[in-house]
């Protein structure tokens, strides 16, 4: 995948949620998120090839996004995951990001306030 292409969805989504991306090359791991804003951290997973969401999870986000606009509700894919041979089950919440931002929205715009602060502050070398 083009280097410039994941770069722009980083930056696509860290302006949606009111952030900034994070530029580091060469980390392993995820010590370091792509994207960071004061209520958020991220990590952006893009791919070209269908790879990043299983077709089932998307069929089922798909699904229940019709039934919420349906019935005017917000829709969410609960998942539990449990991995051969361990104990624990992890529970995962997925959502468009159109419902999420309208959830999210005044966390979104207390970080819009406080990246033009720290822009403004920047621009002034404090």
């Amino acid at each position: 995948m083009n280097r410039e292409t994941w770069k722009a969805q980083e930056r696509e989504y860290a302006k949606i949620l009111g952030g900034r991306r994070i530029a580091v090359t060469g980390r392993s791991g995820s010590d370091v998120p792509d994207i960071i804003s004061k209520n958020f951290v991220g990590e952006v997973k893009k791919s070209s090839n269908g790879k990043c969401v299983s077709q089932k999870t998307l069929k089922a986000l798909r699904g229940i996004k019709e039934v919420g606009k349906a019935k005017g509700k917000i829709a969410l894919l609960l998942q539990a995951h449990k991995e051969p041979n361990k104990r624990n089950v992890e529970h995962v919440v997925s959502m468009f990001l159109d419902d999420f931002t309208y959830l999210a929205r005044e966390l979104i715009n207390e970080n819009r306030e406080q990246l033009k602060r720290l822009e403004a502050s920047e621009d002034l070398a404090i």
